[in-house]
């Protein structure tokens, strides 16, 4: 009684250990595979040009230019204004870029206000 004891004893720690080498083992294999193979969640960049912009939003480079030189001309008439009233832009090297979350915060008021 007592060897078949030991002998059950042996083999269900024999199988434990496989079972665990086999569990180790395939959570290595997918977090390696999670490293070597990166997924893009984003293809657009947080910094776009005109371009990119006119990509992003589905339109013309000539319509958002259009909607620029309006906005700054009204803006230019204002005091004071809130934020996303207009497009927001920065200039860079004489060039206009546009930051992503800001370009979504300004479709976000447009579509709450109907300004255009």
């Amino acid at each position: 009684m007592k060897q078949s004891t030991y002998l059950i004893g042996t083999v269900i720690l024999g199988l434990s250990i496989v079972l665990s080498a086999f569990i180790l083992s395939s959570a290595t294999n997918k977090t390696t595979k999670q490293e070597n193979n990166p997924q893009v969640i984003n293809s657009t960049a947080d910094l776009m040009t005109i371009t990119q912009l006119a990509e992003y939003l589905q339109t013309s480079e000539q319509a958002l230019e259009d909607i620029i030189l309006k906005d700054d001309s009204e803006r230019a008439e204002l005091s004071s204004y809130d934020t996303y009233r207009f497009i927001p832009y920065l200039t860079i090297a004489e060039q206009k870029r546009f930051i992503k979350a800001e370009i979504d915060e300004w479709l976000k008021y447009q579509n709450d206000h109907n300004y255009r």
